[in-house]
């Protein structure tokens, strides 16, 4: 009997043993956690999020709930969100892998580097934003074949690591409402995306009864171009400050604001398209049938701009791009406006295509500005690298200021 007893004790002590170790291990796994299926987050289900061991994560940015195409495919994702949240109460290390799965891309849609390092080379940081915090700073990672691999301690509370500073379709919607007190802007809804999200349409000109030019800046053509968005607000914010230039400006100009051109793809965590096999809305005629780009483009045949200012921004990280500009005007443009050496940055620039005498195929939406309405149109890539948001907001500005004092000098522009 006392053997027995002894024997039932060690096992008894082995099983209670056993439990607790099992709850330990529990709670080491969750004690932090990862966050997606917010405003913007990508990937956008917990589907493409892979625990690998204690706090050590696989993170998947190209995880789609359907089969993608162009940079919604597998290997091409141009976006990356999400959150860690620590509920332990203390500082804690994690081990964040991010695969952007560049071997595995399909043959289709190979990503158009000359190598997974040049690939790799723009994806080789990310900014964080810790609990309490408003700033987001760089973090570089380390780098192996197409892993970004991203070790952090994050403190007690929800910390946030994105590729690039994110601008959501409710930043956008609430900077829009910032403005309606303003008398020299009007705000119009021009029609809804194809999951019914607004899209508006900003006019800005003073109240002066003189002719004026039509003009038309677009922001957030593409999902994860964020650094257009804070480009935008920087050139809204200039057109309506009391500097000389702005005020001359809105006396010649009516400038017209497409704020947030594809707000499917922006609160969906797409990179380029409207949804995974969606429309393209850089072109004239979209790649697919879309409400958002058929508004789009009512919108720019109704206002016929003189002037057509689109933004992205590329991710080369030491050039800005100066694309499709009237030679004339960007030789005037680049005095204004040099190389951003204080950023890392000088121009890259791509001369614009010619205009053909009848319709072609295929046309971005500022050549076709330049065909049917004799527009200067100018497409600007401000990359996020070396720069903060405030950095971005100023960077539009100074370019929209440089630019119609370059066309004011070219005298290339008529109403």
């Amino acid at each position: 009997m006392e053997r027995t007893s002894s024997t039932s004790r060690v096992l008894r002590f082995l099983a209670l043993a056993t439990l607790w170790a099992a709850s330990l291990q529990s709670e080491g796994a969750d004690e932090v956690k990862i966050i997606v299926g917010f405003e913007g987050s990508c990937p956008q289900s917990m589907q493409g999020v892979k625990s690998e061991g204690e706090r050590r994560f696989r993170i998947l940015p190209s995880w789609r709930p359907t089969i993608g195409v162009s940079e919604e495919a597998v290997g091409r994702s141009t976006r990356l969100g999400f959150r860690v949240a620590n509920e332990s109460g203390k500082p804690l290390p994690v081990e964040l892998l991010i695969d952007w799965q560049y071997d595995d891309a399909p043959p289709a849609d190979r990503p158009s580097f000359k190598s997974r390092e040049e690939f790799m080379s723009y994806r080789d940081f990310v900014v964080v934003k810790e609990p309490g915090r408003s700033e987001w700073r760089t973090v570089m990672v380390d780098v192996e074949k197409s892993v970004a691999i991203l070790r952090l301690t994050v403190p007690p509370g929800v910390t946030e690591v994105q590729w690039h500073p994110p601008y959501t379709c409710t930043q956008s919607e609430e900077f829009v409402a910032s403005l309606r007190s303003d008398s020299r802007v009007t705000i119009e809804k021009i029609g809804e995306s194809e999951e019914g999200r607004d899209l508006r349409l900003l006019r800005i000109t003073d109240e002066s009864t003189a002719p004026k030019t039509p003009a038309m800046i677009r922001a957030r053509v593409h999902g994860y171009e964020s650094g257009g968005s804070y480009a935008m607000e920087g050139m809204v914010h200039w057109l309506l400050s009391d500097n000389d230039w702005a005020l001359q400006a809105l006396r010649k100009y009516e400038f017209f604001v497409l704020p947030m051109a594809n707000p499917d793809g922006v609160l969906n965590g797409l990179g380029r398209l409207t949804k995974p096999q969606g429309a393209d809305l850089t072109w004239a005629v979209a790649t697919k049938p879309d409400r958002a780009h058929a508004a789009a483009k009512a919108a720019v045949d109704r206002v016929r701009p003189k002037l057509f200012v689109d933004l992205h921004n590329w991710q080369n990280k030491r050039t800005d791009g100066l694309l499709d500009l009237n030679p004339k005007v960007r030789e005037r443009f680049l005095v204004y406006m040099p190389d951003q050496r204080e950023f890392g940055k000088r121009w890259q620039i791509r001369e614009p295509s010619a205009v053909a005498d009848v319709k072609p195929e295929h046309e971005s939406m500022g050549l076709y500005c330049r065909r049917a309405f004799g527009a200067v149109s100018v497409s600007f890539e401000f990359p996020w690298f070396g720069r903060k948001p405030d950095d971005v907001r100023w960077t539009g500005a100074r370019a929209l200021g440089a630019l119609l004092m370059a066309i004011d000098e070219a005298g290339v522009v008529s109403r």
